[in-house]
């Protein structure tokens, strides 16, 4: 009866012989430990988190604050947990708790921790006081080569983290003894070294992106700036696991102690290849266009251009990537040739009075480029571009550059741009005119229609080799006696479509019709015979101001281009083409003020 009765009065209060920080908490009502709680917590919370760390022969102190450190400690979890010790539930077990005069019951203080906040303030407060060690690694300063290890004195983060939760459980506000110990590091310059010479082999690899026609190179400079140098093992750095409250959380070790040497890995850098990845997705990305026409009956007067959708695989050229580009593993080829993963969407031509001319599909297509060019050459390609676009090619007819184009001189819009005229770079109406009629000629090849009149430039021109391209794949006009001629031999009519982008510096040709089952193996060009440029050529150009200089032609060597076509319809070889073109060497010219 009498431990009924007891037990019906401690269910009230705390444990007897309880005690919270070294302070007596025993026998309190709930509202007694509150305000005892509260009062050793002030106090606690009052003063400084005080650090003494040992700097040669003085004794530094820091301080910060427990808030500072983003620490808080829960009154009420701890009022909470206190008054609950020794009320389980279990009758038996606490009825012997509560009679056990002759021990003592530890509580702790309850509190959380914001450990971005502790170790941020952690590692401000000890910053003049960690000298971390270097690990040996690779840098490249016109060359790789191997940096060497060097070692360092840090604080002992984890005895200062135990340090300091021991503190917390006794709301002590004694000093933290920091202790300094040294920073051994893991890499050594022998270490490094193998990873240096992986790195090398990689180096020297090509490795091209291929779409279409265009192509990104991941070598050189751009190689170097993904790749990524790091302890194996320890990708993210040397982290410490810590349990603390049933968290998982992870701290930096600024201690890395022990005498374990590691491997230096080379890997590429994850986000620096999404980032390359992602640039060449902007430029190959595109949504799709159906195309709309309005045809009068001998010429498309109004065209909106089919454009294919595309969309390159990202995630799947990435792991294209890692698995072609082994670090471990260089592959001994030199040049890596990589066709990029693109899910094409086929774009439609909407009009039921074009297609019953059987103008219904793209059957060819032409790309150029003409980065570099100056103004008046791009509305040059421009314009000429317009006035080829719309053309609709009969059944057996051909179609002549000169013709549609009509007079190319300054009362048609041409505007004056530099072109080659008796040896020499002068300004003429309509330069840049070959821009176009070189992309019709690649369009045509890609159809698989007869070329009848084709010739390639005096020389090589840099226009028509951006990008990737060959040197043969040009086509010349100078109307009358220059043109660029080719004849549709379907059954039926087809349509010249071409579209200038004027941002991406890039001319499109289009050939549209119905496809007839022809299949198109265009062979790259051959290139042989190679001659060096001439010296360079100065001439004297009134229109610029006295002693201006201009470079308006580069140096190109000379070459002979060789490349085949056959054009198949099932076993049938209906076209067999051999194009040769003969460039001469072509010197550099600049153009020299003598004006006033």
């Amino acid at each position: 009866m009498i431990l009924f009765f007891y037990n019906i009065y401690s269910a009230s209060r705390t444990l007897p012989n309880s005690y919270l920080a070294g302070e007596p908490v025993g026998n309190l009502t709930r509202d007694q430990l509150s305000g005892r709680v509260d009062a050793l917590v002030d106090n606690f919370e009052g003063n400084k988190i005080l650090f003494e760390i040992k700097d040669r022969d003085d004794t530094v102190r820091l301080e910060s604050s427990l808030s500072g450190m983003g620490i808080t400690v829960d009154r009420q979890a701890t009022v909470k947990h206190a008054f609950d010790l020794g009320k389980s539930g279990n009758i038996s077990r606490d009825l012997l708790l509560r009679l056990n005069f002759w021990s003592k019951a530890q509580v702790s203080p309850q509190y959380w921790v914001d450990w971005e906040r502790l170790t941020g303030e952690v590692a401000a407060l000890f910053a003049n006081y960690n000298r971390q060690a270097r690990d040996a690694t690779i840098d490249y300063k016109g060359e790789w080569q191997v940096v060497p290890e060097e070692a360092g004195e840090v604080i002992d983060t984890s005895g200062l983290i135990l340090s300091l939760r021991q503190r917390i459980d006794d709301l002590s506000n004694d000093p933290i003894t920091v202790l300094a110990v040294n920073d051994e590091p893991r890499v050594t310059a022998t270490r490094a070294e193998r990873a240096l010479a992986r790195t090398k082999v990689l180096e020297n690899q090509k490795i091209v992106l291929v779409f279409e026609h265009d192509s990104w190179r991941l070598s050189g400079q751009n190689l170097r700036d993904i790749l990524k140098f790091y302890p194996k093992g320890f990708e993210k750095g040397y982290e410490t696991s810590w349990l603390v409250l049933g968290d998982l959380v992870e701290i930096k070790d600024w201690s890395r102690g022990g005498d374990e040497r590691i491997e230096l890995d080379v890997r590429l850098d994850e986000a620096k290849l999404a980032d390359f990845i992602s640039v060449i997705a902007k430029s190959v990305n595109q949504k799709t266009r159906d195309a709309t026409i309005a045809f009068d009956g001998e010429y498309v007067s109004q065209f909106t251009p089919a454009v294919d959708g595309r969309k390159l695989d990202e995630e799947l050229t990435r792991e294209i990537l890692f698995s072609k580009v082994s670090i471990d593993n260089p592959s001994a080829d030199e040049i890596i040739t990589i066709n990029l993963p693109v899910v094409v969407t086929k774009a439609r031509i909407a009009n039921e009075e074009i297609n019953s001319l059987g103008i219904k599909e793209l059957i060819g297509r032409g790309v150029s480029y003409f980065a570099g060019s100056i103004p008046n050459r791009i509305h040059n390609v421009t314009l000429g571009a317009k006035r080829i676009s719309g053309a609709i090619v009969k059944p057996g007819e051909t179609f002549s550059f000169n013709t549609r184009v009509g007079e190319v001189s300054g009362s048609t819009g041409y505007k004056q741009a530099y072109v080659i005229s008796s040896g020499r770079t002068v300004l003429d109406d309509g330069g840049g005119i070959c821009q176009v009629s070189t992309t019709i000629f690649r369009a045509a090849l890609a159809a698989g229609l007869p070329i009848v009149k084709r010739t390639a430039h005096a020389y090589r021109v840099g226009y028509y080799e951006q990008r990737g391209f060959r040197p043969g794949l040009d086509a010349t006009v100078w109307s009358p006696a220059v043109d660029l001629v080719f004849q549709n031999d379907t059954d039926h009519h087809i349509l010249v479509q071409a579209v200038v982008d004027p941002y991406d510096l890039a001319l499109t040709v289009d050939i549209y019709g119905t496809k007839d089952g022809r299949r198109v193996d265009l062979a790259q060009p051959v290139v042989s015979n190679l001659k060096p440029a001439p010296e360079p050529r100065y001439q004297d150009d009134p229109s610029l101001p006295k002693g201006a200089v201009k470079q308006v032609d580069f140096e190109a060597k000379g070459a002979t281009s060789v490349f085949t076509r056959k054009v198949w319809r099932g076993s049938e070889l209906l076209i067999d083409d051999v194009f040769k073109s003969v460039y001469r060497p072509w010197q550099a010219v600049y153009l020299v003020g003598t004006g006033g």
